[in-house]
């Protein structure tokens, strides 16, 4: 089995999707604090 990304390609991708990903996360984080408490 060929790996064909390199380590640093995968972690460039992933640094991506953390990005796009954590403001929606800190978002949803923020209504559920305002809606529990």
């Amino acid at each position: 089995m060929v790996n064909t990304r390199t380590d640093a390609e995968l972690s460039a991708a992933v640094q991506n999707a953390l990005q796009a990903l954590l403001p929606q996360i800190r978002k949803e984080i923020r209504e559920e604090f305002r809606t529990g408490s």
